[in-house]
């Protein structure tokens, strides 16, 4: 672990956990990121921001990008099966010791992928959630929602609210299913927990989110010093994206952000985020609400790293290693907790 719980204040649900200086490739990967990743997305929201029909050409274009992700393939070991549901696609990772999920139904994680509600996939997260399924020694259950421009992220939420469904179907115990997702995932995680909650649905032992969009109002965001320091969204990007596929003839109802939600109830959440990413603003107000309903909650602020690198970039970075060895390690702790009390029942 490369973690030590801190918290300056003993009675607060959120603990924050200081984390070691950033390595020398996560800060190398900053002026690469800028002068790449950033100058596209940028570009791509220029052209997106021109009117409704050029955002969508923008949209369609980015979802291009799940076809070349085939070749980045699993990790050696993996096991994969294709899940089909009526209006998208998911499938299972899993890699020994964890058991076959279609004849175990122990335990499971329920991965919500990234890409600003305009991209990501089975594909391009394949090597993300199979690393994330043998560090936790779980399955993972990936889902492909729909995204805009064909879909709202309301029926993303919709999709995510019936692949847990399933699980719950499947012989899933509650008490054993990690919700986790990133970036857009993220968020949608924490809706999909509310939605549950609210619904009067059980819940799951517990939430791991990464760098979470859990705002669509961009006001605090762009305010925050991060939205000029951060090496991979530029701070039009989400707002581009609020205004020309989430915002409905110009209007954001407030309820599709979590952060204008109260979190009484919720699980226990992991949440990591980077220092230096334009996210950090949604995940502090993630936090806030997680204190202000008393939701165990472990905050790491990872130093330097930049938005979805955090775990996407452990393939090249010994700081994503590190993280997603954190959040497997959480993983399991929860897994466990909910083991024993399902065995005191």
């Amino acid at each position: 672990m490369a973690t030590t719980p801190q918290t300056s204040d003993p009675v607060s649900s959120v603990i924050v956990e200081t984390i070691r200086p950033a390595r020398i490739g996560t800060r190398l990967a900053h002026p690469v990121l800028r002068t790449t990743v950033q100058q596209f997305l940028r570009a791509g929201a220029w052209v997106a921001d021109l009117g409704p029909r050029p955002a969508a050409l923008v949209f369609r274009m980015t979802r291009l990008s799940e076809q070349p992700a085939r070749v980045l393939g699993t990790p050696r070991g993996t096991r994969r099966e294709p899940v089909r549901f009526e209006h998208f696609d998911a499938e299972w990772l899993w890699s020994a010791p964890a058991p076959d999920p279609r004849a175990d139904r122990d335990a499971a994680i329920l991965y919500l992928h990234g890409g600003a509600f305009i991209a990501g996939g089975l594909n391009s997260y394949r090597r993300h959630t199979a690393r994330l399924a043998a560090l936790s020694e779980l399955p993972v259950l990936t889902v492909d929602y729909r995204q805009l421009p064909d879909a709202h992220p309301n029926e993303s939420l919709d999709d995510a609210l019936t692949a847990y469904r399933h699980l719950l179907a499947e012989g899933f115990p509650p008490e054993k299913i990690v919700v986790a997702g990133d970036s857009a995932g993220g968020g949608l995680a924490l809706r999909l927990a509310l939605t549950l909650r609210d619904s009067g649905l059980p819940l799951p032992v517990a939430l791991s989110v990464t760098s979470p969009w859990a705002d669509f109002d961009s006001t605090a965001r762009l305010a925050h010093p991060n939205a000029r320091y951060d090496a991979v969204l530029p701070a039009v990007g989400p707002d581009m994206v609020v205004r020309r596929g989430i915002a409905v003839d110009g209007e954001l109802d407030p309820a599709w952000s979590v952060v204008n939600h109260d979190f009484t109830g919720l699980p226990p959440i992991l949440l990591q985020v980077g220092s230096r990413e334009m996210l950090l603003a949604d995940a502090l107000a993630v936090a806030k609400r997680a204190e202000a309903a008393g939701v165990p909650m472990r905050l790491q602020v990872r130093p330097s790293a930049p938005h979805t690198l955090i775990h996407l970039g452990a393939d090249l970075l010994a700081d994503g290693r590190d993280a997603a060895r954190d959040a497997a390690d959480f993983h399991r702790a929860m897994i466990d907790l909910g083991r024993l009390g399902r065995d005191a029942a």
